[in-house]
Formats: structure tokens, sequence, C-alpha cells
């Protein structure tokens, strides 16, 4: 699992993009600079306190959403995940799964 320094970065770039905003944009309406952003949403700092709680208020996201990393994963480590659940289901409850993917392979 990739350390938090990075997942942190990864949940703010995916709540800028959510937004459709620029690092630019972004940066100004939770005040701070796109450098500043840039590191954050690379893993190369940490975001301030306050800059977290402009990010939530602005951008209505609640504390459990924001720090909720475990869709943050790997491809790798995600697929694996996913088989490990799949295996443990009773065959009726891998029959609904299948159908439920394949509407996606569409």
């Amino acid at each position: 699992m990739q350390d938090k320094k990075k997942l942190l970065g990864l949940k703010i770039k995916e709540i800028r993009r959510k937004h459709k905003l620029t690092q630019e944009l972004f940066s100004e309406t939770i005040g701070i600079e796109p450098s500043s952003l840039s590191n954050i949403e690379n893993g190369k700092s940490f975001p301030s306190m306050q800059t977290i709680l402009n990010i939530m208020d602005k951008f209505n996201t609640a504390p459990q959403e924001f720090f909720d990393f475990q869709y943050l994963k790997t491809e790798e480590e995600l697929e694996k995940e996913i088989f490990e659940i799949i295996k443990k289901q009773p065959y009726e409850n891998k029959k609904i799964i299948y159908r439920l993917i394949r509407q996606f392979a569409v």
C-alpha cells in the first residue's frame, strides 16, 4: 500500500478533477500556491490542517470520505482483493457478481 502522503495527494487530486478545476483555480479556491498544490498532489508534501479543512468545506467533503483511501490502490492490489472477495462468495453470489461485471464489459 502506498504511503499516506501519496494517498492524501491522490485524494486531493481526485476532488479537484471531480470538480473539473485546474491546479491554478483549485489552489486559488483553497488559498494556497499552485506549486504547493502540485507538491501535495504528487505526494512530496503534506497539506496543512487549514488546507484540508478548506478543501472539505469548499468542496462539501465529509472527513470520512476525505480520508477513505481504501479504493486508492494499485491495479494489482485492487485485482487481488477483488479476486479474494469473489472466491469467498457462495455460488449464487458469484452468479450475481458475474452478471454485474458483464454489464461493464459491454
